[in-house]
């Protein structure tokens, strides 16, 4: 008898988590035995079992990856992985569709602790622009929100190549505004919001704040850059030592830009490259993370000195066994478990430390 898709995913994830808690010894034995060692750095051995193993395709095509597939295939590819490194019952938070009936929508994490001066935290979502929406970083954000003790929101917003560029990051601005006029419905109890993003999602957190200064409007009390990519025009990229990154490569960065930018704006330009700015500064408190296996590291200490430059507080941590996409994985992956209770203890000393610290 042919089991129902859905019970199939419970029963793949209950065994996902069962044979991840196997010794690393095993896990290694049963990648090939092999490591992946890239520039003095190697690869953690869940990561490379989920790699070389657990989602190992028949057709031998990088399983995740935009390459050889269409923007269909890949999306079904990360919503299925998504939704089998969902948090287990340990983390305790409670999710709910929230937005404004219309334009506006996204998944509310809040977590059962919530501190009495808490911000809300507007967290853009991982996936290129292009792979997926919320749920591709649910795992991520209900970690985080359980470990900060502080609700994050994830706006959803138009996707590439059906909606380019500026239709995704207009969609972000506009969650922000709105969250901004509903913060005691989402639970910032101090009545205030900060603001993040994880990879493109990182770029449009970075481009609003900029662009609220530009604007001469209030600035989120922090942010949080999760392996952004802050520079779409990169040609450093595909030479990078980690471009072979999994599961997001140097050729899949290629692929989501394209489909990302909109006709008759160039890669390089400051709405779509922060990093191009030629003046940084005047930028709420920041904290910036990189993976270790990470085409986008070098993107991300360049924009830390830039803010530093500005005399933006900032802390900066890179993760060195992780890759790029690593918050895919972090309902499930204990280095990445480990990765985002370190950042979630960085975000709280940030969001209540004194602005005027050095």
């Amino acid at each position: 008898m042919r089991l129902s898709p859905p019970r199939q995913s419970v029963l793949r994830r209950l065994l996902l988590r069962q044979v991840l808690r196997l010794p690393f010894s095993v896990l290694k034995f049963l990648s090939g035995g092999g490591i992946v060692h890239v520039d003095g750095r190697t690869l953690d051995t869940q990561i490379s079992f989920l790699w070389r193993t657990f989602f190992a395709r028949p057709d031998k095509r990088t399983p995740l990856s935009l390459v050889g597939t269409s923007v269909e295939g890949a999306r079904e590819d990360w919503q299925e992985a998504a939704a089998l490194m969902s948090v287990g019952s340990e983390v305790r938070v409670k999710i709910e569709a929230v937005g404004d009936g219309g334009l506006i929508n996204g998944q509310l994490v809040r977590p059962q602790r919530i501190d009495h001066n808490s911000y809300l935290l507007v967290l853009f979502h991982d996936g290129g622009g292009v792979l997926g929406g919320p749920e591709l970083s649910l795992a991520f954000a209900s970690l985080l929100a359980h470990e900060a003790h502080c609700p994050v929101f994830l706006p959803a917003y138009r996707l590439a190549p059906e909606h380019r560029f500026p239709a995704g990051y207009d969609d972000a601005r506009l969650a922000w505004e709105w969250a901004l006029g509903n913060l005691g419905r989402l639970g910032a109890t101090s009545g205030q919001a900060a603001i993040g993003g994880i990879g493109m999602g990182g770029n449009m957190a970075a481009r609003l704040c900029l662009d609220l200064r530009r604007d001469f409007k209030p600035l989120p009390v922090a942010q949080l850059l999760v392996t952004p990519l802050l520079d779409l025009s990169d040609p450093n990229l595909k030479t990078s030592p980690f471009a072979r990154s999994w599961p997001i490569s140097a050729a899949d960065l290629d692929l989501m830009t394209g489909h990302y930018a909109g006709a008759g704006t160039g890669l390089s330009d400051v709405a779509l490259s922060p990093l191009h700015e030629e003046v940084i500064n005047g930028q709420p408190r920041t904290l910036i993370v990189s993976a270790g296996l990470d085409p986008l590291a070098a993107q991300a200490e360049r924009y830390a000195l830039r803010l530093r430059e500005g005399r933006t507080h900032i802390l900066y941590r890179r993760y060195d066994t992780l890759p790029l996409g690593f918050p895919l994985f972090a309902g499930v992956v204990d280095h990445a478990q480990t990765a985002v209770r370190d950042m979630a203890a960085l975000w709280r000393e940030l969001t209540t430390d004194n602005p005027d610290s050095p």
